[in-house]
């Protein structure tokens, strides 16, 4: 009789872990998924992860899509994630080297991406926007 009790306690524990992702399942999981698209210089798709509270600054325009779909991704190497300016905020800095299906020629930017976790969705929203092309990086 105990043996049925300590397994039925355990599938009751697992089943109530199991059922939804935590906080840190959920942002490996994001950060996974999204570093896939942008390996893949899927801006399109990229989209998705934004937060759809995302101000005007960060949003990007049809035109800075276009140009960056002007590049594929040749390397992406992530940097350690820091806290953001909230407990619900990360930031991460990533190494893009991106190179220009026009020219054959290759340029590295920093894309310091911010990650805003939203409670009620159990989501991790994207509000720094795509990879900025800007000369300086």
């Amino acid at each position: 009789m105990k043996k049925y009790f300590i397994v039925i306690i355990i599938c009751a524990m697992l089943f109530a872990c199991g059922g939804r992702m935590t906080k840190k399942k959920a942002l490996d999981h994001t950060l996974y998924q999204y570093a896939k698209v942008i390996r893949w210089a899927d801006y399109d798709t990229a989209l998705t992860y934004f937060s759809p509270d995302i101000d005007d600054e960060h949003k990007p325009s049809r035109l800075e899509i276009e140009r960056l779909k002007q590049f594929n991704v040749s390397s992406y190497v992530e940097a350690p994630i820091l806290p953001g300016e909230t407990e619900n905020a990360i930031i991460q800095d990533v190494k893009l080297r991106l190179y220009n299906i026009h020219t054959k020629r290759e340029r590295e930017v920093i894309d310091r991406q911010v990650w805003e976790y939203d409670t009620e969705d159990n989501r991790w929203w994207l509000t720094s926007g795509l990879p900025k092309l800007t000369r300086g990086q």
